[in-house]
């Protein structure tokens, strides 16, 4: 390569929330600014009214909606929506979501992680009422009866949209009240195969996941694979947006969470289809 033709590349990182004096002209330079954007940010950022660019991206790190009009990644992105418009055959009339999280419509199931799954699953299946109805039965004939309990057949999809209750604390919740027939579709961020083998999934267990969570021969250590799922994706976040910055957002890129595109001033990370 030539000399004129070489690019030096520089990266500085700057916690501007702690600094006293803070001033504008140093977000507003054309220099290319990656943003991981805290709730100290935020006041900093509307006060210095930056205009958007092909040049700023900004990481969202907080669960709380934030209006911006700027590029922006949402790490925290709910792919329930996502999931009914790639998936036609998930009708939400035929479906249930379990999340841990706020209850958006009637057919989300509220589990908390402090509350006995196996029970709950129970509860929204109605097996513990074909359990009254035996145990009835049993008392009235005076005879042992054997039977599979029953459960409700109107929902043909489990969606499993928690954050703090895992897939692979919820998932063998459903196997123990021996409800085999819907089918379970996960949402990204909730199943770690670099903890757990496919073999100890469901065969029906389908959905989205962001592919580093899939241990798909990337190389890196066993610190790495100790680490919580959050811990993962962030630090796979990290190491995408600045390849994906660096080339440019208006093109498509692949990482480690999905391939990234740019639709209006977001970017959007389309994770990988899974099927078991």
């Amino acid at each position: 390569m030539k000399e004129r033709e070489k690019r030096n590349s520089e990266i500085n990182f700057i916690d501007f929330s702690k600094e006293k004096s803070f001033d504008c002209s140093k977000i507003s330079s054309k220099t290319k600014k990656l943003i991981y954007l805290n709730s100290n940010l935020v006041d900093l950022l509307n006060s210095c009214n930056l205009k958007n660019s092909n040049n700023v991206l900004v990481i969202i790190g907080l669960k709380e909606k934030v209006k911006l009009n700027l590029n922006f990644i949402d790490p925290f992105y709910d792919y329930v929506d996502y999931l009914y418009s790639s998936v036609p055959e998930i009708l939400p009339e035929e479906s249930v979501v379990l999340t841990d999280g706020k209850l958006k419509a009637e057919n989300y199931f509220l589990i908390e992680k402090k509350s006995n799954i196996e029970k709950k699953i129970s509860d929204l299946f109605e097996i513990n009422k074909s359990a009254n109805r035996k145990r009835e039965l049993e008392r009235i004939t005076q005879n042992r009866i054997y039977q599979t309990p029953r459960f409700r057949k109107d929902v043909k999809k489990i969606i499993i949209d928690t954050k703090e209750v895992s897939a692979e604390r919820v998932i063998p919740a459903i196997n123990f009240n021996l409800i085999f027939e819907p089918e379970i579709y996960i949402l990204p961020g909730q199943l770690d195969l670099w903890r757990f083998s496919k073999k100890e999934f469901n065969s029906n267990l389908k959905g989205l996941e962001h592919p580093v969570l899939l241990n798909n021969n990337f190389l890196f250590d066993d610190e790495f694979s100790n680490k919580k799922i959050r811990e993962k994706l962030f630090y796979a976040l990290g190491f995408d947006s600045l390849l994906f910055f660096g080339r440019g957002i208006n093109s498509r890129f692949n990482g480690l969470l999905g391939e990234y595109s740019k639709n209006a001033n977001r970017i959007f990370i389309k994770p990988e289809k899974i099927d078991f």
